[in-house]
């Protein structure tokens, strides 16, 4: 139990559709107490600041996805959009995906 807790742990819960995953987050925050000692609050949203910036082009296209459906943008969110649009590790789709959403958020060039 001395291993420290990370978002990645809980990146799987990117592959339901948002509203699901958000149902689902007790359960999978649950399952990982079992195993693992955890802060007191685990929120989505550091989740999804945690596959934007991951560097792995699945993640953050399905981080993407959460933010398409809805998933409510925060200041560190658009700022985050705003330089994932111009990664050029991201493919092209996901950079215009989040030029769009960053621009919805009032933070687009």
């Amino acid at each position: 139990m001395s291993d420290e807790f990370s978002y990645v742990w809980l990146l799987p819960l990117f592959e339901k559709p948002f509203e699901v995953a958000a149902l689902d987050l007790p359960d999978a925050v649950g399952t990982l107490r079992k195993k693992y000692t955890l802060p007191s609050e685990i929120a989505l949203q550091p989740l999804v600041v945690t596959a934007l910036a991951s560097h792995s082009e699945y993640w953050a296209g399905l981080a993407l996805r959460w933010l398409e459906e809805g998933f409510p943008l925060d200041l560190e969110l658009s700022q985050l959009l705003a330089h994932c649009a111009e990664n050029r590790g991201l493919p092209q789709s996901h950079r215009h995906r989040a030029r769009k959403l960053a621009c919805l958020a009032g933070n687009g060039s």
